[in-house]
């Protein structure tokens, strides 16, 4: 916080500035396009990952042939570091060489730069994330899926539900506290996120991609702008904890025993 007041120069401090950071900041248009890229970001990543991650939650639930090995594979892009998932997906995505091009070359005569174009690398970074993370959101809502009692199922059954009743009146009723968590979880974890951007992209073309978490790592290490860089990192620090209390709200809240 208090280097975000200064002009630091390597380790020294450097002179006062006051508030000038923030109002450089907070006076550009990049500085908007910066936030609006984390927000559009976060939301994008947010909206895709849990429903994806909840179908296929449901979907392992129920008794298959299996079901350990499926679940095994389901996880395994969670458990692969994000510098591998996104060195993976640059190959897949190349203009050039990449597969899925020769495929929509071959088939379609179509060729896309998904992460060299402006207008798709947003959401092609998106995707790849939304594969990457989903595994997170899977394991919990799994989870809490397997917690909810048996009777409950049945009583509704008898009542004359059917699944999408069973659904919406037993299932997500039972998981809304996972189903918050996992909410809260993945928007950390999509606001503070550095490595995977920065293969895919690198905050381009054209700051299209630039979240606030590669502006750090930007101005930091790319044009020494240390003071710039600690407050973006401020910026950063109070969402976190914006979401960090709205967490552990969401799990005091939880009865004992559950």
């Amino acid at each position: 916080v208090q280097r975000s007041f200064y002009e630091p120069r390597f380790m020294e401090l450097g002179s006062y500035v006051g508030l000038k950071n923030y109002i450089d900041f907070f006076t550009t248009a990049h500085g908007w396009t910066t936030i609006g890229n984390s927000l559009l970001f976060t939301f994008a990543s947010v909206t895709l990952t849990v429903p994806f991650g909840l179908v296929l939650a449901l979907v392992i639930n129920r008794p298959l042939p299996f079901r350990t090995a499926i679940r095994t594979i389901l996880i395994m892009p969670w458990i692969v570091s994000q510098t591998i998932a996104g060195l993976l997906w640059s190959w897949l995505l190349n203009p050039s060489f990449g597969p899925v091009n020769y495929i929509l070359g071959s088939q379609f005569g179509l060729r896309a730069a998904f992460f060299q174009d402006p207008g798709t690398a947003m959401a092609a970074t998106v995707v790849v994330n939304v594969w990457q993370s989903y595994g997170l959101a899977f394991v919990l809502l799994l989870a809490a899926l397997q917690t909810i009692p048996e009777e409950l199922y049945e009583a509704a059954e008898l009542d004359g539900a059917g699944r999408w009743a069973m659904l919406r009146w037993v299932t997500l009723p039972s998981i809304r506290s996972a189903l918050a968590v996992t909410l809260i979880m993945l928007t950390l974890h999509n606001i503070n996120m550095v490595t995977l951007i920065l293969v895919l992209t690198g905050g381009g073309p054209a700051n299209a991609t630039e979240t606030l978490s590669i502006r750090v790592f930007n101005e930091a290490f790319q044009f020494q702008n240390m003071g710039q860089a600690s407050m973006v990192g401020v910026i950063i620090a109070v969402l976190n904890v914006v979401f960090s209390v709205a967490y552990l709200r969401i799990v005091r809240r939880q009865p004992e025993g559950a």
